[in-house]
């Protein structure tokens, strides 16, 4: 969980570069990269599964400012949704 909550903060870092041009679209995150913009969430875990990525090792978000930001936290087969 540790390289999530590391990914999760560098994306917060660095939000608005990353997001800029990109509003309502997913971005795909691994290794403090921006690895691909993508129109939805399953066309970016797909991506990470072509690259073989393996779950916790990569992040996805979504391009939209802080403020408007819901965290979603996946446990197997179970989401818990927490809003600001």
């Amino acid at each position: 969980m540790e390289i999530l909550d590391d990914l999760y903060k560098w994306f917060d870092d660095n939000r608005d570069t990353i997001i800029n041009n990109h509003f309502n679209e997913c971005v795909l995150l691994k290794d403090k990269s921006v690895i691909g913009y993508y129109p939805n969430t399953k066309a970016a875990l797909s991506d990470a599964q072509k690259k073989g990525f393996l779950m916790g090792e990569f992040l996805i978000q979504d391009c939209i400012p802080d403020e408007e930001e819901v965290m979603l936290y996946y446990n197997f087969n179970q989401a818990v949704s927490f809003g600001n």
